[in-house]
């Protein structure tokens, strides 16, 4: 029986071998096909900036003028290297190495996100390889600092002025980098605010175009500063608009319209008591004979301790003027009242009189105006007989005036 296993073990021994050989032959294949080299370009790598203290200590500061960032080419396996990013790298630039251009090489490694086994595997070729320095002389500005708020006090309330401390700050660095400093900007959190703000808080430079400055080689006398803000109670108050002048002749005010009608303000509780409205009273119509449209600024009417609490700075305000018509109407004795008559006397008008009554005001109110509804009267109270001139009244209104003054003659007897 061992016979046989022995010579079943040997039988065509060498088809076995060539089956083992065939098989791993196979799997190599195979396992560099589904691995096989690629490369992968990866953009945007920070560049570390070592030994940049050696020039500060020779009274120069630098900029980078290229090379702050860096992007490779890295090349490998596939199962490596589709799985890098920018943050499995870091690079660095030795400022103590410069050329005579001002340039030095940038290196660039794996970091400790990558096995030193995987990493051996990979080859780096940087595309930007210098980087490249602006050396100047220090300088130093003076920004002013800004407080930018977050958030908003709660309901009811409304935030006063920030005021940081210090105001202004002193900024060292590059003139080509201070050149496009405007201000140090400080930033405070002030949702559901309820009482006054004191924060310490870091401040950052910004240019011109509101974006942040981040650069190595600038040094600021104060990186944080302290910001009170005050916290005020909130009332909503009217607007009141009147104008001043006349229009044009044969032109009126139609009418005056304004937005917001309201306008919600804030300050100490005793200030506030103090004001119940805004009134705009210098909107000047003078010889207007068209509609006057204009905007004005609500903080040129306010007291110097009342500050507006919502985003409303100014008043929208439409003047209407129009053409006036005049109307004539007849008035007759018969249709004045009098008042104030005396039982045991006798008033007689001139029944000769019929005066015209001239009405001005806009056509389509004039339209439903008649003698009734300006109520001529005259008043007899405390006179006796005699002959007299009384003027005649009418009802005053909005909407229509009566030009000139108007009499009658009146004479009193003794009653029958």
């Amino acid at each position: 029986m061992l016979k046989n296993l022995k010579n079943n073990l040997f039988d065509h021994l060498w088809l076995k071998l060539f089956a083992l050989v065939l098989a791993f032959v196979l799997w190599f294949a195979v396992m560099n096909l589904e691995d096989s080299t690629i490369t992968k370009t990866v953009y945007g790598i920070s560049v570390e900036m070592l030994n940049g203290d050696t020039m500060l200590e020779n009274g120069v500061v630098y900029d980078v003028t290229e090379g702050d960032t860096v992007d490779i080419v890295v090349k490998g396996p596939r199962s490596i290297v589709e799985n890098l990013e920018y943050t499995s790298f870091e690079a660095y630039a030795d400022l103590s190495h410069l050329s005579v251009t001002n340039s030095t090489i940038i290196s660039v490694k794996t970091n400790d996100t990558v096995s030193e086994r995987n990493s051996k595997l990979l080859t780096i070729t940087p595309i930007n390889q210098y980087v490249t320095l602006s050396i100047e002389e220090e300088t130093e500005k003076s920004i002013p600092v800004k407080v930018i708020t977050t958030g908003n006090a709660k309901t009811g309330l409304a935030l006063g002025s920030a005021a940081p401390a210090p105001n202004m700050i002193t900024v060292k660095g590059p003139e080509s980098v201070l050149a496009n400093i405007v201000e140090a900007r400080a930033v405070v959190d002030v949702s559901n605010a309820d009482m006054d703000i004191e924060e310490t808080v870091r401040v950052g430079c910004i240019d011109g175009y509101g974006a942040a400055i981040q650069k190595d080689n600038i040094k600021l006398s104060d990186e944080k500063v302290t910001v009170s803000i005050p916290v005020y109670n909130t009332k909503a108050i009217p607007v009141n608009v009147s104008t001043i002048g006349n229009p044009g002749d044969g032109f009126g005010i139609r009418g005056i319209n304004f937005e917001p009608t309201k306008i919600l303000v804030a300050g100490e509780d005793e200030d506030l008591d103090r004001i119940s409205s805004i009134d705009i009273t210098d909107v000047s119509v003078a010889d207007a004979q068209d509609t006057i449209e204009k905007n004005v600024d609500i903080l040129s009417y306010l007291p110097d301790n009342i500050i507006i609490a919502d985003d409303t700075a100014e008043i929208a305000i439409s003047v209407n003027v129009e053409r006036v018509s005049t109307k004539e109407i007849t008035l007759s004795t018969s249709n004045i009242n009098i008042l104030g008559i005396n039982k045991e006397l006798d008033y007689q008008l001139d029944n000769a009189q019929n005066l015209k009554i001239k009405v001005t005001g806009f056509e389509e109110d004039l339209a439903d105006i008649n003698i009734d509804s300006l109520n001529p009267r005259i008043s007899v109270k405390d006179l006796n007989l005699g002959e007299y001139e009384l003027e005649v009244a009418f009802d005053e209104s909005e909407k229509y005036t009566i030009e000139g003054t108007y009499t009658v003659k009146l004479e009193i007897k003794e009653g029958q």
